[in-house]
């Protein structure tokens, strides 16, 4: 069957035909500390794309070419949504433990769990601090103000692929950083 000729459900179920695929994508765009698992967030996309659907921005022949599925459209969805989660929860801090695990904890435990999520944090600032200027202020740029290189682009009309290839360094110095240390 073409795309065209399949009805919203058709393909609502050929994409949870790939749930597993879905899962695993989800999966790498959710940390730990996000409120949503990658399963709600699954959930989401199939919900997201039948709205879609539904309102004309987008076409069956987007999701569905040459009779399998565009695993791109589907990636963007799941993006868009963790992005979105993510934004919602600004302030969050991550949470190492299950808060029910740490209802029964002593102060003593409570404060060094604390302690060592401010070590944490104090090390990628730490990392953040070595970097050159420009880096510097690109990446708490994003961090703090942006969250989207699009948008960061944007405002400071500096290429995007710059601005990507810029926070991708940062994060990988950050990442090596944190490795040296442990």
């Amino acid at each position: 069957m073409k795309a065209g000729e399949l009805t919203e459900n058709d393909i609502l179920l050929k994409l949870f035909e790939e749930q597993t695929r879905w899962l695993l994508m989800a999966n790498k765009l959710t940390p730990l500390y996000y409120s949503i698992t990658p399963d709600d967030l699954v959930q989401d996309m199939y919900i997201k794309i039948h709205e879609k659907l539904r309102n004309g921005k987008l076409k069956k022949t987007d999701i569905i070419q040459e009779g399998k599925i565009n695993g791109g459209v589907v990636y963007i969805t799941l993006h868009d949504l963790s992005v979105e989660i993510y934004r919602k929860q600004k302030a969050y801090f991550p949470i190492k433990k299950d808060i029910k695990e740490n209802e029964y904890m002593s102060k003593e435990q409570h404060l060094k769990i604390q302690n060592e999520d401010l070590m944490f944090f104090k090390s990628i600032d730490k990392a953040v601090d070595n970097f050159n200027w420009f880096y510097k202020k690109i990446f708490k740029l994003y961090v703090e103000d942006f969250q989207s290189m699009r948008k960061l682009s944007e405002a400071t009309k500096i290429s995007y692929k710059t601005v990507y290839n810029k926070i991708k360094k940062c994060k990988q110095e950050i990442k090596k950083q944190l490795k040296n240390e442990n």
